[in-house]
Parts: C-alpha cells; sequence; structure tokens
C-alpha cells in the first residue's frame, strides 16, 4: 500500500514547487550538465528523462546535453534520451548509447565508479547545471529519503545549481534503509570512513537539500525497471561451482574455518549463480559489502543461518512489484544498508574488510591480465564500473567467465587469450581466474610462464588448449613472452581463426 503525494512531501515550501513533468524539463537548456540518480536501473528519474527527450526532440537546432549517473540506466530511460547526449560517464548499458560512442558521435569517459563519484566533489567534471534525483520522501525541514540507489545522488544534490526531485509513491517510503556520508573535497582533509562490518552505520538516513536550490519537484508512480536474466544454468552453474570450490580451498588453506569474508558480487548470470551456490555451499553467515543487492541474494534472506547482513549501492531486481518490493523491504530492514558509492567502492574500506571480490569479465588471457570493457580491443561494451575499485583492493579478486563465447558470425571464440586485446585488470590484481572447466589460482610466487600453464590446463575450453599451447611454443624469449615476429602471428591468426570456426564440429 503505498502513500498519497501529498503525505511525501512533508516540506510545505517544495509542495508549493509540485509541476507537472512537462513543465519542469524546461529547466534543461543547452549545453547543461545533468547528474541524475540510478544505478543498474534502480532508482533512476523514470518519469523526467523521458519527458525531457520528448522536449528537447521539439527543439531546433537539437540541444546536447552531458549526462552524469551512479552506474547504468535503463534502456527505456537513457534510449530516448541519448541522441541529446554530447558526454556521458562513467558508466552505461545501453544500446542506444554503446552506438553513438562506437561512432565517435558521443564522448564517453570510463571511470572508476569510486573515483568518479569523488571527482564530482572535487570539480573534475566541472559544475552541475540540475541534478535530478528519484526520492521516495521529503521531509519538513527538505531533506530527501532516497529510493532503491545511492549511487551518485547525494554529490549530485550537493554539487548542483538547481535540483528537480522526483517523488515515487508507487515505491514504499525507504526511511531508514539509507546510510548517508558526502565523501570530503579538498582543502578538508578526509576522515577515516569508521566501518568495520556490513551493517554499521555512519551516517544519515536522509539527504541534506537546501529547498531554495529545488526548482521543481514531479511525481512518479513507476517501478523500477526489472533487472532480466538469460542464464545458460547449466553453464553459470558449473561456474559457480568452481568459484565455491576456491573458496572451499581457500577455508582449508588459510583456516577460516568459522569465519568468510565479506563477499562482493558482480551483476549477471554468473554472480546470481554463483549465490544461489553459495547457498548450498558450507558456508554459513554470509555479508555482502558490494555493489548491488540483487536477486539471486534474496533467498538468503530467509535463511538467517545463512545471512549475516548486506551493504551495497542499489536494490536491482528481477521482479520490481511494489508489493513484492515493500516485502522484501520489510524483511531486510536492519540487514541491508543502500550507501553512496564512494563508500562501497572505497579502496580502503574493501581493504579493511578483507573482501573476496567476483566479477564477470569479457576475456582473460594465459598471464591473467583481464579485459572487462572493450571487444576486439577497440568497442566499449559498458565500462570499468567498479570492477577495478574491488579487484585491485580486495583481499581476494576472482574473475570468472564461460571458457568460450559465441559470435553472431558463428564462430565460437575463446574467451582465454594469448593476450588480451584490451587490458582493464592487471595480473597483479587477480588472485584467481575461473570457468566452467575449473579454476587456476595466482597466490604465492607463480611465474608468468607458471601461470600460463595453469590458466590453460584448468581454464581454457579443451577445444582451444591445443592452439593456446601453440602460441606459448611460439612466443619469444621473455618473462611474459609473446608473438612477435609477424609471419608466425600470422599463421598462429590463422590456425586460431580456423578452431574458431571448427568449434561446433568439436562439440
Amino acid at each position: 500500500m503505498t502513500d498519497s503525494l501529498g503525505a511525501r512531501i512533508e516540506c510545505e515550501a517544495l509542495r508549493r514547487k509540485l509541476v507537472p513533468v512537462e513543465e519542469a524539463v524546461r529547466h534543461v537548456k543547452d549545453g547543461d550538465t545533468l547528474a541524475v540518480s540510478g544505478f543498474t536501473k534502480a532508482g533512476e528519474p523514470k518519469v523526467f528523462m523521458p519527458a525531457l527527450a520528448r522536449h528537447l526532440g521539439t527543439l531546433a537546432p537539437a540541444p546536447r546535453i552531458t549526462l552524469y549517473s551512479g552506474a547504468s540506466l535503463s534502456e527505456e530511460v537513457e534510449g530516448p534520451i541519448a541522441p541529446f547526449v554530447a558526454r556521458r560517464g562513467p558508466y552505461m548499458a545501453s544500446a542506444a548509447s554503446r552506438r553513438l560512442i562506437q561512432a565517435g558521435k558521443m564522448d564517453y569517459t570510463d571511470v572508476h565508479l569510486s573515483h568518479f563519484a569523488r571527482g564530482l566533489m572535487y570539480g573534475f567534471y566541472g559544475e552541475i547545471d540540475l541534478a535530478v534525483v528519484e526520492v521516495t520522501r521529503i521531509c519538513p525541514d527538505g531533506s530527501v529519503v532516497l529510493s532503491t540507489s545511492v549511487g551518485i545522488s547525494v554529490e549530485a544534490l550537493a554539487r548542483a545549481r538547481a535540483i528537480v526531485l522526483e517523488v515515487n509513491t508507487a515505491m514504499p517510503d525507504l526511511t531508514g534503509l539509507h546510510d548517508i556520508v558526502l565523501p570530503p573535497a579538498p582543502p578538508t582533509i578526509g576522515w577515516p570512513v569508521p566501518v568495520t562490518g556490513v551493517r554499521d552505520r555512519v551516517g544519515l538516513p536522509h539527504v541534506r537539500v537546501d529547498p531554495a536550490r529545488v526548482v521543481a519537484v514531479v511525481e512518479s508512480q513507476r517501478p523500477d525497471y526489472p533487472v532480466a536474466f538469460r542464464a545458460d544454468e547449466a553453464l553459470c552453474g558449473q561456474i559457480a561451482r568452481n568459484v565455491i570450490g576456491f573458496l572451499v580451498d581457500c577455508r582449508d588453506r588459510f583456516g577460516w574455518h568459522h569465519w568468510v569474508p565479506p563477499l562482493q558480487s558482480g551483476v549477471g548470470n554468473i554472480a546470481n549463480a554463483v549465490i544461489a551456490e553459495l547457498h548450498r555451499s558450507p558456508f554459513e553467515r554470509l555479508h555482502f559489502w558490494t555493489e548491488v543487492f540483487q536477486e539471486g541474494m534474496l533467498g538468503l534472506l530467509a535463511d538467517r543461518d545463512r545471512f549475516a547482513g548486506a551493504s551495497a549501492a542499489a536494490l536491482s531486481l528481477a521482479d520490481t512489484s511494489p508489493d513484492r518490493l515493500a516485502r522484501i523491504i520489510a524483511d531486510a530492514r536492519g540487514d541491508l544498508v543502500l550507501r553512496p558509492m564512494w563508500m562501497t567502492n572505497n579502496p580502503e574500506i574493501i581493504s579493511r574488510l578483507h573482501l573476496v571480490a567476483m566479477n564477470t569479465p569479457l576475456e582473460v588471457d594465459i598471464y591473467g591480465h583481464v579485459n572487462s570493457t572493450h571487444i576486439d580491443g577497440s568497442r566499449i561494451v559498458n565500462g570499468l564500473g567498479g570492477s577495478g575499485d574491488f579487484f585491485r583492493n580486495a583481499y581476494l579478486s576472482v574473475a570468472h567467465t564461460p571458457s568460450v563465447r559465441r559470435l553472431r558470425d558463428g564462430r565460437t571464440v575463446s574467451c582465454v587469450l594469448p593476450f588480451v586485446s584490451h587490458v582493464d585488470h592487471t595480473e597483479h590484481d587477480i588472485k584467481c581466474i575461473v570457468t566452467e572447466h575449473g579454476f587456476a589460482t595466482q597466490l604465492g610466487v607463480r611465474s608468468p610462464r607458471a601461470r600460463a600453464h595453469d590458466i590453460i590446463e584448468h581454464c581454457a575450453h579443451p577445444h582451444f588448449r591445443p592452439i593456446l599451447r601453440e602460441a606459448m611454443r611460439l612466443a619469444d624469449d621473455g618473462d611474459e613472452p609473446r608473438i612477435g615476429d609477424l609471419d608466425r602471428q600470422s599463421g598462429w591468426l590463422r590456425q586460431y581463426d580456423a578452431a574458431c570456426r571448427e568449434f561446433p564440429a568439436a562439440g
């Protein structure tokens, strides 16, 4: 049961600024920089942004804006506005934006999420003309309770010249779910954030807002767009079991006994499969310090022997119906905390809590380098997101990926290569690589050649192992050998292309 709009807006001064969304979008001018709420489809301005796209489409010449968000927005929100976006950052998952970026028609900055949030406060990305933030309540003093994500909402509200608040009455009032702390900016010296457990609270449950900077309030009655998954259950399940195998091996080697480190899990099919497998694992009292509390984690809420709490920047679900969301929030209160991404992705906190970070890249190579962002080294897919924040600073960092990927042209390519086409995470940052065939660790003293042998024999698909061994045979001398001779390199590439085309016959 949701509240009326009047019950959600307790500040009389801001109640007077309630306007139709068609009026609110007129505050956006050509060249403006917008910072909006939203993180993995959760908590985005679902009414304002499509209305803005319709408005800008009536103007000639078409205005161009800069758009920043915490992480990805839904296609329903970003797709219509993409033609009017000249600059975008720091992460996106929109097909419309991706096409414009790859065509050179949209400038895109791909930034570590923890760096970007702080960079906004430092002024690295210029002035913010308008913050557009979804909220579930406006308090009597004008402070706001955010919705299902935090992302960069706090920084946007602090830095923006003007603010539009989108009050979502389809969502339950989320008062008490958030822990809000604003990152310090020079010359203020940063203070050690006193977080020692995932359920610790060190800030406020709301964001302070100066009502004078709010230029409009609009109503939304649209639930978050669902996060859809199309998993190959057998493949993802086997990868997940191998991840658990690695964690059990670490438990036995390092004496975890009745303790398991806090877990960070990326978003997607494999991540959800890992969470499901954790539910069947020998581990108890699981706790998560992560970016997204996602669908796969819900099963843990009902099992208090398994679940000890979670901290995230967003709550992203496959079914976002208001009644279901209200039940989930009721079950999660006290155990789930939503924080700004500068905190969830904070390198010092990640290191302090001894996190196990688990994320899915596009491809890895035999030396342990990881490509999370670019196909063929040049075509951006989404962006780095928070994977670098977690991989580099985690106690254990796990890159899990299928061993092969099917292309639209019918070929099947190896996700384990002699060298990745784009390096997002160096071999120094990765402790374990996992595919459906097994896992290879980089703990202890392991030379590049030793790592290459382990990754080929334990992680690569059996069909591609001979061609990867051939790459090692043809490689020049060196600590991390590669094929330097162009003739040998061309010959190997022809062999590899033939192996890709022969894969279906090989099973």
